[in-house]
This record gives structure tokens, sequence and C-alpha cells, in this order.
């Protein structure tokens, strides 16, 4: 297994910003625990191949941490006795799934 980081550099508001975001090659998506976040969507640059699978890289894991939360979130509705809310969610995480499956699918295929 093989960690690989891509760096993806942008700017908004004026100013710029860098990320850096690493993955293996090899195995399944790391399950990843994050914070409650606020989204900030602006215009990415995708001027280069590496700029782009930054930016797939990145959607990637940030879709598969949401997958990840709707799964507990379901569990939790089922839980409390919410049973046909917890499908809802359970069958909106399924649809996460099959996104970022083909997500995944796009960033071999750049690779």
């Amino acid at each position: 297994m093989s960690e690989h980081t891509h760096t993806y550099t942008h700017e908004h508001d004026g100013s710029q910003h860098t990320h850096t975001y690493s993955h293996d090659h090899e195995g399944g998506a790391a399950e990843h625990d994050h914070e409650h976040h606020e989204h900030h969507h602006h215009d990415h640059p995708m001027e280069n191949k590496e700029q782009v699978k930054a930016l797939l890289d990145y959607n990637y894991k940030h879709n598969t941490s949401h997958a990840d939360e709707l799964k507990k979130l379901s569990d939790k509705l089922e839980s409390l006795g919410y049973a046909e809310a917890a499908a809802k969610v359970s069958a909106a995480k399924e649809l996460f799934s099959e996104g970022n499956k083909n997500l995944k699918e796009a960033l071999e295929l750049i690779d």
C-alpha cells in the first residue's frame, strides 16, 4: 500500500489557498471521521490533470465521510423508533455510496 499526495491551489476571495490531499492506492476507502463544517463552494480552477485529480480525490473523500454520517444517522433514527425515516436516510446513504463508487472509479481511470 502506498500513500499518494495531491496538492491543490486555488484563489478564493482575493487570496490563494492550498489544500493537500493524501490517499492510499490499495484497499478501500479508509474510514475517516470529520468535524461538522460549513461548505464553501466556489469555483476551483481545473486547468490541468493534477488539479482535476486533486479536486476529484477531495470530493470522493468528502462525500464518503457524508455517507458514513448518513449510516450513523439512519442507525440512530432506527434505535429511536423512527423506522420509516431511517429507511429514507438509508436509501439516501446508498445513493451516496453509488456516487462515491463512480467517483473512485473515475479517479482510478486518470491515475
